[in-house]
């Protein structure tokens, strides 16, 4: 019966017409539409982004391009930090990365008198 009534539809009978005609639903003509026509084709599927994830995703790009210029102005400032310190290995003639823990506790140590 029901591949009967789709193929009234697909000779010109209108789906609510079919409807109305054997008493059923509009919801069981359209499914039995889409498994027994011999001209259903499925819709293609459009996925639509809203405007609110453009918006997100251009300030999330946005942040990144920050970070990587905070990482780099970091990576500068330590390179330089790095130069100074050998720059001033060379005119005092010590290694002050390797003196600079020693120097450090030396000061730091309490004495004790007796």
């Amino acid at each position: 019966v029901r591949k009967l009534i789709v193929e009234e539809i697909d000779n010109g009978l209108s789906k609510a017409e079919a409807s109305r005609k054997y008493q059923v639903s509009n919801a069981s003509i359209y499914k039995w539409y889409a498994r027994y026509s011999k001209h259903y084709q499925a819709s293609i599927v459009t996925v639509v982004e809203h405007v609110s994830d453009s918006i997100r995703a251009k300030n999330l790009e946005a942040e990144l391009e920050r970070t990587y210029a905070i990482l780099g102005r970091a990576k500068a400032e330590n390179l330089l930090l790095h130069t100074v310190i050998e720059k001033a290995d060379e005119a005092m003639g010590t290694d002050l990365k390797k003196n600079f823990g020693v120097l450090h506790l030396r000061h730091s140590k309490k004495t004790t008198s007796k």
